[in-house]
């Protein structure tokens, strides 16, 4: 990869990074107080759920540094190397971590509470869905990582 193909990834890591951090510290909040005041019945949940969806974003943008972080590297060795093992591990923790946290917060919001409907379903497959994405993509990291090191290595002999 060269640096005029990194430069529009990068440029989207750090738009998404920023929509990440606005929607962190404004949206979400912003919203949740909106909710609270709309429907006065579930007012206690706001707090509780804005402080979960903070949490979630906050995985979501440490998986965007952990991909800037494989950017990095495949800038420097020329590919994929061993080095991007420690941001792939990073990558599936905090998508892991933002996954099962929708999850939690929509089998609360649709078992617990009662409220939402089919859409907290939905919510529920789709944040439990994210984990073993976040697994796959982890392995397709590693098994580019080793292919690229074993080419490596068989072309230092040639």
């Amino acid at each position: 990869m060269t640096m005029q193909e990194a430069l529009p990834l990068r440029f989207l890591l750090v738009a998404l990074g920023l929509l990440a951090l606005l929607s962190q510290t404004v949206l979400l909040p912003g919203l949740a107080g909106e909710y609270a005041v709309a429907y006065p019945q579930v007012a206690h949940l706001a707090v509780p759920y804005a402080a979960a969806a903070v949490t979630a974003v906050a995985g979501f943008e440490v998986a965007l540094l952990a991909s800037w972080r494989m950017v990095t590297i495949v800038l420097e060795e020329g590919g994929l190397t061993l080095r991007a093992v420690a941001p792939a591990n990073a990558l599936t923790a905090s998508v892991g971590l933002s996954g099962i946290t929708v999850a939690g917060i929509c089998a609360h919001a649709g078992s617990v509470e009662s409220i939402g409907g089919p859409a907290m379903l939905l919510g529920l497959l789709a944040g439990l869905a994210l984990v073993p994405a976040a697994v796959a993509l982890r392995n397709r990291i590693l098994r580019a990582a080793s292919d690229s090191a074993g080419s490596r290595r068989s072309h230092r002999w040639i």
